[in-house]
């Protein structure tokens, strides 16, 4: 798989384009959004990466990531990935649904960026050997285009470049589903375990989160 750096257009699947980013505060609305249709799900979309019939609550609220930005960037960092749309100057565009976008002008029409996905890593300390990466959300409209793909590479690569090569993801134990997809991008079950514990929601099972590891190599110089 090739790197994902921050800042930068991607094209993916399609020929669809994308552009990798730090979260700001203006993207609040749409984080939330996107983040709670992907726990939760999204009215007329497959639920397979969701957690419906599992917890009930918003999976993230303005306030936590209002917080959470307030953070060190160093121990903790929100990134965002932005579908580039363009738009004709008749007003002809190639999207057909958004949440929340961005408009600047270009010499060919206006340019739409819509926020579509999400994804953070944390660590304890300077000094942690691991750093857990969470939040990786798609807005389920875009599932099946490699976005999910995207996330995961672009937050490994930065916890790489904190000088961190162990990777850690929390995840609910009965998905399975996104468990091998998770195995297949190199992540390894582990048998340690946390309870299900996340503020204002509320499991609707007996459920709990496996911890998955994988071993990053150190970027060269």
């Amino acid at each position: 798989m090739s790197e994902v750096i921050l800042g930068t257009e991607i094209i993916g699947k399609n020929g669809i384009k994308l552009f990798t980013r730090l979260m700001d505060i203006n993207d609040t609305d749409s984080v939330v959004t996107v983040v709670n249709w992907a726990y939760r799900g999204k009215e007329g979309t497959n639920p397979w990466a969701t957690e419906q019939g599992l917890v009930d609550g918003s999976r993230v609220t303005p306030e936590m990531l209002h917080s959470e930005l307030k953070m060190d960037s160093k121990l903790i960092k929100l990134m965002v990935v932005e579908h580039i749309i363009e738009e004709s100057v008749d007003g002809a565009s190639e999207a057909t649904e958004a949440t929340t976008t961005t408009t600047t002008n270009t010499e060919s029409g206006n340019q739409k960026r819509l926020v579509i996905g999400c994804v953070k890593i944390e660590r304890e300390s300077l000094e942690s050997k691991e750093a857990v990466v969470g939040m990786l959300s798609v807005d389920p409209s875009y599932q099946s285009s490699g976005i999910g793909s995207i996330l995961i590479r672009l937050a490994e690569r930065e916890i790489q470049l904190w000088g961190v090569q162990e990777s850690h993801l929390h995840v609910v134990n009965v998905r399975d589903t996104l468990i091998n997809w998770y195995n297949k991008v190199g992540y390894v079950t582990t048998e340690t375990t946390f309870p299900f514990d996340i503020e204002k929601n509320v499991a609707l099972k007996e459920i709990h989160f496996v911890l998955l590891v994988k071993n990053l190599p150190l970027l060269s110089k």
